[in-house]
């Protein structure tokens, strides 16, 4: 098992449009990630220009949210504002010299402690909000149950408090619309010609016929495909982390996700744990795909119709079409279930003999399932095949 598992590795690694697609694509990430780390609000600077600007003035306002510190950001932040108005008015031009480094980095600072501010203030709103809908609704009624369970998640949330929190904000935007796509795409180029490129070829009717057996040398497959996945993800990782933390620094971790900018999401998880998730849900919907792209393989004649097949089914529920459904094939899609979008989307549970089951706790066990049933589907499919 050992020497088969070595072989389809070689197999695999020593395909060139594995390395070129990696390459490419990160070159096109990290352009994205500087053109990203411009300051907003028309501010002619990059994160990583003031980032020890940032630092510093970020201790002063980091902590809990009080009407203190909303009071005295709101007075800064309007004096830095005339400050840029009447430079933007001289010139025209939208660029805002006359602010030193340190100035920018507060107004950034102030900005974003706005934005917390009025997550807060939603936060109380939504709450009051439950308080008044419990009481219209019927206690032993599913929707009651529901809205239970929504109010009870959202009195566990951290709104709160303020940190700079840029560096994990942006790496996990990059695990949630960007990694989906580095992942399939590579493993596309990978893997669609696994089992149907031996068919092409003639070589099935060697290998099927050797002393090893059919079902060892799909468990080889298997393996070797599982360290793809791993290297592609580590990849990715590796590249998220190192770009983000040189361009916005390493605090912020323990941020909640709603004060990472996904205030919809009812789940009490700070960054660090939501990304950890990100990449478990991530490993274990890359192994569902590969499961999928196998078993196409496997019962394909041509490379090509293989690749295609596997291409359509990943890449077309990204694609924005005007019918209703069509919701539903995105967020069930390859591509989704590996961004663990659930987790930031508003809360939504499942109706399981009257008892709301949160969608994650559902979707991903079926996600596995889907790829157990897929991976029976390649070892039928191949026990089957006949030698001439």
């Amino acid at each position: 098992m050992k020497q088969l598992v070595k072989f389809e590795l070689y197999k695999i690694f020593r395909q060139k449009g594995i390395y070129i697609s990696m390459i490419l694509m990160l070159l096109l990430f990290g352009m994205i990630m500087f053109n990203e780390s411009r300051i907003p609000n028309n501010l002619d600077t990059s994160a990583v220009d003031i980032k020890e600007e940032l630092q510093v003035v970020v201790k002063k306002w980091e902590g809990k949210i009080t009407e203190q510190k909303i009071e005295d950001a709101s007075e800064i932040s309007q004096s830095l504002e005339a400050k840029v108005q009447q430079k933007y008015d001289e010139n025209y031009s939208g660029v805002m010299t006359e602010l030193t480094s340190e100035e920018v980095a507060e107004y950034f600072i102030l900005n974003r402690i706005s934005i917390a501010r009025s997550y807060l203030e939603d936060y109380k709103i939504t709450l009051k909000e439950f308080d008044d809908k419990l009481n219209t609704l019927n206690k032993g009624d599913f929707s009651y149950k529901e809205a239970l369970l929504e109010k009870e998640m959202l009195e566990n949330l951290v709104v709160d408090t303020f940190n700079y929190n840029e560096g994990p904000k942006n790496t996990i935007g990059f695990a949630s619309d960007y990694a989906a796509y580095f992942t399939g795409l590579i493993m596309l180029v990978g893997l669609a010609s696994v089992f149907v490129n031996e068919t092409s070829t003639g070589m099935d009717q060697l290998i099927y016929s050797t002393r090893h057996g059919r079902k060892i040398i799909v468990t080889a497959k298997i393996i070797a495909a599982t360290v793809l996945i791993l290297v592609i993800t580590m990849s990715w990782v590796i590249f998220d982390v190192l770009m983000n933390t040189y361009i916005y620094g390493t605090s912020g971790w323990s941020s909640s996700i709603q004060n990472l900018g996904y205030p919809q999401s009812p789940y009490s998880l700070t960054g660090l744990e939501y990304f950890g998730i990100q990449i478990g849900a991530h490993i274990l919907s890359a192994c569902a795909f590969m499961a999928f792209i196998f078993a196409v393989s496997a019962v394909s004649k041509n490379v090509l119709v293989s690749f295609i097949i596997s291409a359509i089914v990943f890449i077309l529920p990204s694609i924005s079409m005007p019918t209703p459904l069509w919701e539903y094939v995105k967020k069930y899609s390859f591509g989704s279930f590996m961004s663990a979008s659930e987790f930031i989307n508003p809360f939504h549970a499942i109706n399981v003999v009257g008892v709301p089951i949160l969608d994650p706790i559902v979707h991903y066990p079926l996600v596995a399932l889907l790829g157990i049933i897929f991976t029976i589907v390649v070892y039928n499919t191949i026990r089957r095949k006949q030698v001439a």
